[in-house]
């Protein structure tokens, strides 16, 4: 059975969207390499997956006879590329294009076509069959008119919501299209930087023109007066967004990459995107076992800067500035631009973690930013704290004051045992005002500054992440800086399925519901192995941002264990 080409090159030059899985099989096999995959191989898990599956094929049959074929055959179907495309070629309306892979299965694929015609007709709609570029092609035709042609053709399945996008698709498929999204220089520029390992490209793709799309889907509609902005505010310097995934791809479990292509040199809001360089080493205060760790560098004044000067050219003079001390420096009782603005370093971190006892809502947030001179600050923030005197509480730990903010206490009656009251609170710890929604992790952080020799910045796992990002491209000098431990995300989830109180919950809920009955069943069968089972085929992942000549991109890894 021939090949077709691919989806780049089946689809227009102006594809404003493409999602693409480049080889089903493929990915399926890569994933259960992943550490996710492996974890449902394994012995102790196996018996619990293969319960719930055949729960869900049992759940299947009742509406088997309505589909046409059992759960097992429709996950067979898909055999190679999978693409979904929203498509808008020159002086012609938008349609979406889906492309399916199907080889050898083609029969039961067209089980599922005869159901879905059936179905049609039923409500009023026909098919017709026609000829379209010498080729004979399925018209299937709506009660309200929309239409939708299927192609079948070399194995795969194609559907057009529109005759002139089936026409040029059947011409792309013969070699002879002029241009197709292969030669559109946003995209190939886009996806270049996402094209991972030259030797293994990745399991799934995709691209937005997101300017372009906003203009097609506002152009003569209420939002078209917005159109006319787009320049004005520079945003028809963004070119294209792209991302890709990669699974178990030498020593990595997955490789992930996020690319927005801006022109350059850049004006407008784009000009706001001021991310610098400089330490990523986590602070003193971070604690050893967070379950993640980002650290940002940003000029907060060049992004302020550009704010003004745009938003002023477009009201009048002075406007921004006084939306700044309207909306902000008046409700917090200090002057935003002159007294906390020139007080931030610009570097902003940000970490999660675990407080105990584990609940649903157990991930804490911290957020750190440092100043330039935290003395020089204090008088600041003891305004703001007597703006709002009446609802701070002063408190003090390990010699670090830090300020609660009231909220209202839910009674555990109210809440449930499932879900801890957050205490969110406020301090100056070293050269850092922290904010944080647990008075736990604040007072973790402030025990980890005392002892540094405990923080993450000396964890084997966390050096290990720091070297393989400093050799990625742009890994010397990033913006921002990730480090991730998917095994403490893991052991959350793990500890709370495991609670007497989530047990007692499913057991509720399964009373009243099949699904949870059997999910229910399944785990008192097969209960869950010791977490080291688990935490076995987990390891540590990072990631980072960089800003170049190209635009932003982002990239992001998680290890492979062996």
């Amino acid at each position: 059975m021939a090949d077709h080409p691919p989806a780049p090159k089946l689809l227009p030059e102006r594809t404003l969207a493409l999602l693409r899985v480049t080889d089903t099989p493929l990915l399926i096999e890569r994933f259960r390499e992943t550490s996710i995959g492996r974890i449902g191989q394994d012995e102790q898990i196996k018996p619990l997956v293969s319960q719930l599956y055949a729960t869900a094929k049992e759940l299947w049959t009742e509406i088997e006879d309505r589909v046409g074929l059992p759960l097992d055959q429709i996950l067979k179907i898909p055999q190679g590329e999978i693409a979904i495309a929203f498509v808008a070629p020159p002086e012609q309306s938008p349609a979406v294009v889906v492309l399916l892979d199907v080889k050898e299965h083609l029969p039961q694929a067209k089980k599922l076509l005869e159901r879905g015609e059936q179905f049609l007709m039923e409500n009023g709609g026909s098919k017709a069959l026609e000829q379209i570029e010498g080729q004979e092609v399925a018209v299937y035709t709506g009660r309200d008119g929309n239409q939708v042609i299927l192609i079948e053709r070399d194995g795969a399945l194609c559907l057009v919501s529109s005759k002139d996008v089936a026409k040029f698709v059947l011409t792309a498929w013969d070699g002879k299209a002029e241009k197709t999204l292969a030669d559109n220089a946003s995209y190939n520029s886009t996806m270049s930087r996402c094209a991972g390992a030259v030797d293994d490209p990745p399991q799934v793709t995709w691209f937005v023109d997101p300017i372009e799309g906003i203009r097609t889907v506002a152009r003569g509609g209420p939002g078209a007066t917005f159109l006319a902005l787009i320049p004005v505010l520079g945003l028809d310097g963004v070119k294209g967004v792209g991302g890709s995934m990669t699974f178990a791809t030498g020593e990595f479990d997955q490789v992930q990459h996020f690319h927005i292509l801006l022109e350059n040199p850049r004006s407008g809001v784009l000009e706001m995107i001021a991310m610098s360089s400089g330490d990523t080493t986590p602070e003193a205060w971070v604690p050893a076992d967070v379950v993640s760790y980002t650290t940002l560098h940003w000029e907060l004044d060049k992004t302020f800067d550009v704010a003004a000067n745009l938003y002023n050219s477009l009201m009048n003079e002075g406007a921004f500035q006084g939306e700044i001390q309207t909306r902000v420096s008046d409700r917090i009782g200090v002057d935003f631009e002159k007294e906390i603005l020139p007080a931030l370093d610009g570097r902003v971190t940000l970490v999660q973690w675990v407080e105990k006892p584990v609940r649903i809502n157990s991930i804490t947030t911290l957020v750190g930013f440092k100043l330039k001179d935290p003395a020089a600050f204090k008088p600041t923030m003891d305004k703001v704290l007597e703006k709002f005197a009446e609802n701070v509480e002063k408190s003090s730990f390990g010699g670090t004051t830090y300020w609660s903010i009231k909220v209202p206490q839910q009674p555990m009656n109210e809440r449930g045992p499932m879900l801890r009251q957050p205490t969110p609170c406020v301090a100056l710890l070293g050269d850092y005002l922290f904010l944080t929604d647990s008075e736990a992790a604040l007072q973790e952080a402030v025990k980890t500054q005392s002892r540094p020799s405990s923080s993450l910045a000396n964890e084997l796992d966390y050096k290990l992440i720091a070297s393989k990002i400093s050799r990625q491209q742009g890994g010397d000098a990033p913006g921002m800086v990730q480090f991730s431990r998917p095994e403490e995300g893991l052991r959350f989830w793990y500890d709370l399925a495991t609670s007497d109180n989530a047990k007692q919950r499913l057991e509720r809920g399964a009373e009243n519901n099949r699904y949870l009955k059997s999910v229910d069943q399944a785990l008192k069968d097969n209960p869950l192995p010791p977490f080291a089972v688990l935490a076995k085929y987990m390891a540590p992942g990072g990631g980072m941002m960089v800003n170049d000549e190209t635009g932003v991109h982002y990239s992001s890894f998680t290890l492979r264990r062996k």
